[in-house]
């Protein structure tokens, strides 16, 4: 919730088959902008749903540990992996966390204000 994800959370299985005819979307891409995220998604379907982000005009960020996500990590416009990641996430990455769970990221983007609105 402190992140702002809502609950249009969809299944890997759909960016593999595209939406089903006669449903809410009509395209895969109507579909990815709708999403707040994706469940059990294979690196190649990560790489290509940050490529559809940013050709739709988007910024988009994301997280990993894992050296397969790597290609998604380094096109994502923010890239962050988290603690303990491997050589490769970290080596794609924007930031790199060094302490356990997202609540970090709210803490660095807290603490980057203080420092920005005293400059």
């Amino acid at each position: 919730r402190r992140l702002g994800m809502g609950d249009h959370m969809y299944p890997s299985k759909v960016l593999k088959d595209g939406p089903k005819p006669g449903r809410k979307f009509s395209t895969l891409d109507e579909m990815i902008l709708d999403a707040n995220g994706f469940a059990g998604v294979f690196p190649e379907y990560k790489y290509k749903i940050v490529k559809r982000l940013e050709g739709l005009g988007h910024l988009c960020a994301m997280s990993t540990d894992g050296a397969n996500d790597a290609p998604a990590l380094a096109r994502a416009n923010v890239g962050i992996a988290v603690e303990g990641a491997t050589d490769a996430a970290r080596g794609a990455a924007n930031i790199v966390l060094t302490e356990p769970g997202l609540s970090t990221i709210v803490h660095a983007i807290r603490q980057s204000r203080i420092v920005f609105q005293r400059m």
